[in-house]
């Protein structure tokens, strides 16, 4: 079965359903989550994407996700993301859901974005990375991560500085 990807307008309101290769194809606007996995120690997890990722192969990921799959509640996605991608259930994590930004693609594309739904996972567990998805896993410092940001995808460092934000506003790291 294919993926479907529903693809929003400048509101994030859902205007047509695509099959994600055709989203990918055409960088259309659709929704995706974002989860940043802390430790007790203050370490952050970390992935390396396989090569054979749609987008941004071989890159770091600040944080874990992905797209939301059509008529999926985002929240669902990143609970979901989190077990498929690390195998961390979120029952067992402090989670919580920071809201939505939206990321803008200036550089690539100026009329490309999508709509990030943000949640911090504070908590330790023993992850289990998908292979397909994930080629592996690093618990990093802030200041290891910082020296690391060129070599991560561009959304995924927009969202986890969000993240980071509105985690230590709300008093939460």
């Amino acid at each position: 079965m294919q993926e479907l990807v529903d693809i929003v307008n400048e509101h994030n309101e859902v205007v047509k359903v695509v099959p994600r290769p055709e989203m990918r194809a055409h960088r259309l606007p659709h929704r995706a989550s974002y989860i940043v996995c802390v430790n007790p120690e203050g370490r952050f997890l970390f992935e390396i994407r396989t090569l054979c990722k749609d987008y941004a192969p071989g890159l770091l990921d600040a944080c874990i996700g992905g797209v939301v799959q059509a008529g999926e509640d985002p929240k669902v996605s990143a609970r979901r993301e989190l077990e498929e991608e690390v195998g961390l259930d979120a029952a067992r994590l402090q989670f919580h859901d920071l809201g939505t930004m939206r990321i803008d693609y200036p550089k690539d594309n100026p009329r490309s974005f999508l709509f990030g739904y943000l949640f911090l996972a504070v908590g330790d567990g023993i992850t289990v990375r998908q292979a397909s998805e994930v080629s592996g896993i690093m618990y990093l410092s802030l200041e290891e991560m910082r020296r690391l940001t060129p070599c991560f995808t561009t959304d995924s460092v927009t969202a986890f500085d969000e993240i980071l934000k509105r985690a230590r506003e709300r008093g939460l790291l």
